[in-house]
């Protein structure tokens, strides 16, 4: 029990909460922008009474208190200067948190001050190293044997290798709504499997027919059918798992699509005033898709309302055609 929860469920609420803050905040900046849509690593709160850092100073205060549990239990090892058996993965578990304190630390020394100026991917790569190196510390340093334990530390190390890869993937296409949504999903079901191997060390109602508790507090079962019929169970929660998160992904598009910004997506209405004007082709109307023409380029000499007012009356397929003339008849007129 580190963050008042019992083990390894705490860990689920904890990536489960902070993979529905990336997902959602990440499905908003596509709602809103989707042709200059660009990852981000940590998103800021737009809260007045607090600070738009939060997410990282959360993560920051989480890790030190990781840290400094882990640490606890193994002080007398460090007097001694002999790990003890039993307090290796303590050890195991710090080092790849030491990652994560790092990203917390250098994104908000980056962000406050000049004197970090870090270029594109450099933090998202710290905070990938730290899920790769927990795939490490599970694969090579955890639950040897043919058991339940390591069966279901097994699916996580698939969850961490699909996370690490999409997270690097992130940095090679920044753009890419796919690759950013496909981590949330997977720093989520992170997140959800760390839950179940908690109910399965804290519940015991959930132990699997013919397994029993063993020393270490996870349930045990003979060679056989008992182990087959138990990793059985473990296989179909976890597709059931993947399926609840992919079907809770285009739920939340959906409704937030649907009830939070209605209507079509207007580009031309963000930073008109930006707009770069290309004196040989000074309005240029593109149908990259037939249900929704859209202007490319507008010129200065439209006022904000003005463009709000045409964007309004563009968004049908059957008016564009008189909707471009109108368009040319008022740059006439401006001109």
């Amino acid at each position: 029990m580190v963050f008042f929860l019992p083990s390894h469920m705490d860990q689920g609420v904890i990536f489960g909460l902070l993979a529905l803050w990336h997902g959602f905040n990440t499905l908003i900046l596509y709602i809103r922008t989707p042709r200059r849509f660009r990852y981000r690593t940590w998103f800021p709160v737009q809260l007045p009474w607090t600070s738009k850092y939060l997410e990282l100073w959360i993560i920051l205060f989480i890790v030190v208190l990781f840290i400094y549990t882990q640490m606890s239990h193994a002080l007398p090892d460090i007097s001694s200067g002999i790990i003890q058996a039993d307090h290796i993965q303590r050890f195991q578990h710090v080092t790849f948190a030491i990652f994560f304190l790092i990203y917390a630390i250098v994104g908000l020394v980056s962000e406050q001050f000049s004197i970090l100026p870090l270029p594109p991917g450099v933090l998202q790569s710290t905070f990938a190293l730290g899920f790769l190196l927990e795939l490490l510390v599970f694969h090579f340093g955890h639950h040897p044997g043919d058991t339940l334990e390591s069966f279901v530390h097994m699916l996580m190390q698939i969850i961490l290798l699909g996370l690490v890869s999409f997270m690097f993937l992130e940095i090679l296409w920044p753009q890419s709504f796919l690759i950013s949504i496909a981590r949330c999903m997977l720093l989520g079901f992170k997140g959800t499997w760390f839950f179940n191997i908690g109910i399965l060390i804290n519940v015991p109602s959930s132990t699997p027919l013919g397994c029993a508790y063993g020393a270490n507090d996870f349930p045990v079962c003979p060679t056989g059918e008992p182990l087959m019929r138990a990793k059985s169970i473990q296989v179909l929660i976890f597709g059931c798992q993947m399926l609840g998160i992919v079907i809770g992904t285009y739920l939340a598009y959906a409704l937030l699509n649907q009830f939070l910004f209605k209507g079509p997506y207007l580009p031309i209405l963000e930073n008109v005033e930006d707009s770069v004007i290309k004196p040989d082709n000074e309005l240029d109307a593109v149908e990259e898709d037939k249900a929704l023409p859209i202007i490319r380029v507008i010129p200065r000499s439209l006022s904000r309302l003005n463009v709000q007012m045409i964007a309004l009356e563009c968004v049908e397929p059957k008016v564009l055609e008189a909707c471009v003339l109108k368009q040319k008849t008022y740059l006439s007129a401006e001109g």
